[in-house]
């Protein structure tokens, strides 16, 4: 048994709409026609039973006169015989029976139609009987309705096939109905859903047959466009404010928050893998002097110079990282040792050695002092890594401005 208080879906809703309307359409035409049909056979069995009264009437007008019961009988058994008769008496003028006769057929189609004749027919139909303008009787005929049960019993059967086919073009029709507006339906919640449930802003509602549901997935379609272009724009500015978060807008490397960052997760990898990494600090030599004497866009140009030139000198896999002021720090993995970094350091160095002439004509000379720190000889987290390189790159400066310094600890 289906539930009736769970949810239809449209498909069904359709499906059985079209069913009902239509058997409830042919049963209604059908069931009018039936009793048409019913009536004007009730009509013509009524005034046959008149024209089959006159005409017996006029047969046995000699019988009647002269009192011939076996003739009359006789003439009422060729007479009546698949006339639609059920009864029939002849009576003479004082309303005696003379001969009367009854359908022979008295089983159940036979009763059944005794019972239709007697409540749908008229008045026994009546036959009178003259000799020389004087009454000498009567012939009374009732209707049998077998005609009518047959009638109804083949319409009824015709009725049922109707309904039959009906159903098959209603389920016909509403599988045309379903193509043209369940299904562009379907795929609108389809994309609807997407939206919602995964976020997916890619599918668009295919172009429907009918003009209302082809608008409706227009417009959709539209707005699909434009949450998709809000998005887009959307994870530009967030990705340019992570950008903007995570780098120096000045040189656009990194900041420290950044490196620092990083840091963390190479140290975890390398703690697990026991890999060895090193961190370098960079020191601009004599920047203060250049920002007071010439100003800080020479400063920034400057650093700028000295960002891209430190770059240039590192692998894919490393990390420059502008601290702040014109300090910079460099993350070196992997590495094999310290003679690894300070190969590198001593690239950065070299890298200075060219003059910086400015479009002004100024010509200034880049100079870093560096210190290296690589672990886990020199520090096992990221503070202490920090701090040693730090610590290093100090010793650098106050050794002679321009070299490379690695941090104290054990020999390799």
């Amino acid at each position: 048994m289906r539930d009736t208080t769970a949810p239809s879906t449209l498909g069904g809703v359709v499906r059985r709409a079209y069913r009902r309307m239509a058997w409830v359409s042919v049963t209604v035409a059908g069931t009018l026609v039936l009793l048409a049909g019913a009536v004007a056979l009730r009509v013509y069995i009524d005034n046959n039973l008149r024209l089959v009264a006159r005409s017996l009437a006029y047969t046995v007008e000699a019988a009647v006169v002269f009192g011939d019961r076996e003739n009359i009988r006789h003439t009422l058994d060729t007479m009546l015989a698949g006339e639609g008769v059920a009864h029939a008496r002849v009576l003479d003028s004082r309303g005696n029976v003379l001969a009367q006769w009854r359908h022979g057929d008295q089983g159940l189609a036979g009763e059944v139609g005794v019972w239709l004749g007697r409540h749908m027919l008229s008045d026994p139909a009546v036959g009178v009987i003259r000799n020389d303008g004087e009454l000498a009787g009567r012939v009374e005929l009732s209707g049998d309705g077998r005609g009518l049960l047959e009638f109804l019993l083949s319409g009824m059967a015709v009725l049922l096939v109707c309904m039959a086919i009906s159903g098959a073009a209603g389920v016909l029709l509403s599988r045309r109905m379903l193509s043209d507006i369940v299904t562009p339906l379907q795929s609108l919640a389809e994309v609807a859903r997407a939206a919602r449930h995964e976020r997916d802003l890619t599918l668009r509602v295919p172009p429907a047959r009918i003009v209302e549901l082809r608008a409706l997935g227009d417009d959709v379609n539209s707005l699909l466009d434009e949450l998709q272009q809000r998005q887009a724009h959307l994870q530009l500015q967030n990705t340019a404010l992570t950008h903007q978060a995570n780098h120096d807008s000045l040189t656009g490397l990194p900041n420290r928050a950044f490196f620092e960052q990083r840091l963390q997760a190479v140290l975890q990898k390398a703690q697990l893998e026991a890999g060895i990494f090193a961190v370098l600090f960079l020191d601009n030599d004599h920047f203060k002097q250049v920002n007071d004497t010439y100003g800080h866009e020479v400063g920034d140009a400057l650093l700028v110079a000295v960002a891209q030139r430190i770059r240039s000198q590192l692998r894919e896999s490393d990390l420059v990282a502008r601290l702040g002021g014109d300090e910079f720090a460099v993350l070196l993995a992997p590495v094999r040792g310290a003679d690894d970094a300070t190969r590198i350091a001593d690239k950065i160095i070299h890298a200075m050695a060219s003059p910086l002439v400015l479009a002004s004509g100024l010509q200034l000379l880049p100079s870093v002092s560096i210190g290296v720190a690589v672990y886990p000889i020199h520090g096992q987290d990221m503070v202490a890594l920090l701090r040693a390189a730090d610590a290093a790159m100090y010793r650098a400066k106050a050794h002679c401005r321009g070299t490379r310094h690695v941090a104290c600890g054990r020999a390799w």
